[in-house]
């Protein structure tokens, strides 16, 4: 009887990378200046840190990210998804009813080790839930 062995080779490259974070509580003041989402759903390729609320690429490609906040009630907030410190796309959510939600999506090409992040441009104060509502994800095409 003859036994073979076989060895399954996984790349880098088709490691899959992509994650999902939210917030499952509130914050009427919260004037910040990264907004940090700290109830990991999905962390493949381990680039999501729930401490600083920062996404490292762990390697070169085109991402997609998005978020979606919901102000709270009666405030504006208005969030950036951030590349390396540069602004890139803003929601907005107005204070002209209670609990709007902004939402935006981004296609970024990132090279290893690039950030992304969610960054407060105005206003203050979010909601969520023990099931977010507030939620920040990212992933590779």
């Amino acid at each position: 009887m003859k036994t073979f062995t076989r060895i399954v080779s996984i790349s880098v490259k088709d490691t899959p990378v992509g994650f999902t974070a939210g917030i499952t509580s509130y914050n009427s003041t919260w004037q910040g200046d990264i907004l940090v989402f700290p109830h990991v759903i999905t962390n493949k390729g381990q680039g999501y840190s729930s401490s600083s609320g920062k996404f490292t690429a762990p390697r070169d490609g085109t991402y997609i990210f998005t978020v979606t906040v919901m102000s709270y009630e009666r405030k504006y907030l208005r969030l950036d998804i951030v590349h390396d410190a540069v602004s890139k796309v803003r929601t907005y959510s107005t204070a002209s009813a209670s609990w709007q939600t902004g939402t935006n999506l981004v296609v970024l090409e990132l090279d290893r080790g690039d950030a992304v992040w969610v960054k407060r441009y105005g206003g203050q104060g979010y909601y969520s839930d023990s099931v977010p509502v507030t939620t920040f994800s990212g992933f590779l095409l």
